[in-house]
């Protein structure tokens, strides 16, 4: 017969080989994570299916042409894009239709779309001419359209120095963003993709934001991260305290259960013996924290869903949205006071905000994929290709069901229409 105390043991090398395979068969997405799949988890599962919608969509603006309505009064949004060549890899185009595919007409009234071709000889962008630019952004900016915006891009051309032109390039966009008036602007690369129901998504985020800003005493937050990068959200070094603290804790209360359990029970002393007890203490329960850290952070510890504090490890600049108070009075002039830094524009922001103690947010689910493989200044991101998952990646986007999201977005459309005034309403229908 075989001694309680083996088959205890038995029980608890069962018990952790099944926890190795749970960890295995669900943490294969976190890049975190020891169990990381990157080919699988690179699978762009509802990336392709928005980037066929956003395709479609574009082909039949092309082939329609429809006259695009004019759009009146102050909106709720601006999002700014700067796109430059990318020695023929190609984004532009799907990012503008994923922005507009799915928007209802009165959503697209409320949104304004300024895109600025960032090449000093406006010709060198593939996309400077083509048809359905000026159907799917509402304003183009040309260095050309300002002498001393030419003047400057000429200059930083000549220098080939890209964090300059970057911080020159999106203070243009967020100059033009401000002149609509929108209370909101989202600053967003040429490479990325927008999921259906975006904008409905973004503003109740903003207004959570809003109210967490007022909460904590802050007049407002300093930005909304709409897209974050799953790899920077790991086990961090400097946080060895913190971890090596919950894991005495762990270890501490193994011990006290195995203790009074022994105390208060005295017939288990024949399974969990001084020997036994030692084993699961040192040996076991160790075993087990590590395979939690293993199993990688994002996994254990997924980010909470809604608006919530990021202000360490967040990246990049793929979409941001910044109040308008926050563009006038600290973005703006600290890049035209820093022109000639050699910071990007991305890390800059970062830098500021952490120097000045703005509030930093970031969304979740993101609403945002990054799907290029070249950087737009410079840094090379992946392999090359026209809508590859590169490196800077954000793995539960992923996850979005296209019918799911339909269906909110339609039930928020109706929602909002049911909403109005009963005339305005029988004008729209």
């Amino acid at each position: 017969m075989i001694p309680n105390s083996t088959l205890f043991i038995l029980g608890l090398l069962f018990l952790y080989a099944g926890l190795v395979e749970y960890a295995r068969l669900t943490c294969w997405r976190d890049p975190t994570s020891k169990f990381y799949a990157p080919k699988l988890a690179h699978t762009p599962a509802y990336s392709r299916h928005r980037i066929h919608e956003a395709k479609k969509y574009a082909a039949q603006l092309a082939a329609e042409k429809p006259e695009k309505p004019v759009k009146m009064g102050i909106p709720d949004l601006c999002v700014g894009i700067t796109s430059v060549s990318r020695d023929g890899v190609a984004y532009l185009k799907t990012s503008l239709a994923s922005l507009n595919h799915g928007l209802s007409p009165e959503e697209q009234s409320r949104v304004r779309i300024v895109v600025l071709l960032a090449h000093t000889n406006k010709t060198q962008h593939p996309d400077h001419d083509e048809p359905w630019l000026p159907l799917m952004a509402d304003k183009v900016v040309y260095y050309d359209d300002n002498a001393d915006w030419l003047d400057l891009a000429t200059r930083i051309e000549l220098e080939n120095n890209h964090p300059v032109k970057h911080k020159l390039d999106y203070s243009i966009v967020l100059e033009e963003c401000q002149k609509t008036g929108a209370p909101y602007t989202i600053m967003a690369e040429d490479d990325v993709i927008f999921l259906d129901g975006w904008r409905h998504r973004v503003m109740e985020a903003l207004d959570a934001a809003t109210e967490k800003a007022w909460s904590s005493s802050h007049r407002e937050f300093f930005y909304l991260r709409l897209f974050w990068y799953d790899q920077l959200r790991g086990w961090n070094a400097e946080s060895w305290p913190t971890y090596l603290f919950w894991s005495s804790m762990v270890a501490g209360c193994v011990a006290g259960a195995l203790h009074f359990t022994r105390k208060a029970v005295p017939a288990v002393r024949r399974t969990l013996t001084r020997p036994i007890c030692g084993l699961v203490i040192f040996v076991f329960t160790p075993m087990l924290i590590l395979l939690y850290f293993a199993a990688g952070r994002n996994c254990m510890q997924p980010p909470a869903e809604g608006v919530t504090v990021m202000e360490r490890n967040a990246c990049c600049g793929q979409g941001l949205a910044f109040p308008r108070n926050v563009i006038e009075h600290e973005l703006l002039p600290s890049f035209h006071n820093n022109r000639w830094s050699e910071t990007p524009a991305d890390s800059f922001i970062e830098d500021y905000a952490r120097a000045t103690g703005g509030l930093r947010y970031a969304l979740t689910p993101v609403i945002v994929q990054h799907v290029g493989g070249k950087s737009s200044y410079g840094a090379k991101r992946g392999k090359l290709g026209i809508m590859t998952p590169g490196k800077i990646w954000n793995f539960g986007f992923e996850r979005h069901d296209p019918q799911v999201l339909a269906r909110e977005h339609e039930q928020v459309l109706q929602a909002e229409m049911m909403a109005r005034d009963p005339r305005e309403r029988d004008d729209v229908l």
